[in-house]
């Protein structure tokens, strides 16, 4: 797992490392529901990492929008899914049963969907800040959040 600190000077490069370390909160959580709690944080650093060998996050005109589409595309490109279990037992560790068949849902989703789900549920925030965010089009938007719901209807 790749820490703050294997990132070494990099990170702490001035306004750099105090808007990563004000940002990494929520993008740690927007990778976990992309990618599950174990990949997280080594999907999050990866982008930061990546990111602040070609510029700086402080030169960036929008960095949390910046990050989180290196986010989606991160997790897009590893290609692969969490164990259900493993997220579930995480998520729905004294609750009701029932959130199990929420959550598997929501892990068989594809990427995109998940990823608007949850930057316009979780988030809050809007169409068109989601389609900013994902860099599509706010129709994509719409359509992703309307096939996420419809494979949610069932469970809920």
């Amino acid at each position: 797992m790749v820490s703050a600190a294997d990132l070494g000077s990099e990170v702490d490069r001035g306004d750099d490392g105090a808007l990563f370390n004000r940002l990494r909160p929520e993008l740690i959580r927007y990778a976990n529901a992309l990618v599950g709690p174990s990949e997280a944080e080594d999907v999050v650093m990866a982008v930061v990492g990546r990111t602040l060998r070609r510029v700086r996050l402080s030169d960036l005109d929008n960095p949390k929008g910046y990050l989180l589409k290196g986010v989606l595309n991160e997790a897009r490109g590893r290609g692969r899914r969490p164990p259900t279990a493993q997220l579930g037992d995480t998520l729905t560790e004294g609750a009701d049963p029932g959130m199990a068949e929420i959550i598997d849902v929501l892990m068989a989703l594809p990427t995109r969907q998940r990823a608007a789900l949850y930057l316009y549920y979780w988030d809050g925030l809007s169409v068109s800040e989601v389609a900013a965010a994902m860099e599509v089009g706010p129709g994509t938007v719409k359509r992703y959040l309307h096939l996420g719901r419809k494979k949610l209807k069932g469970v809920l």
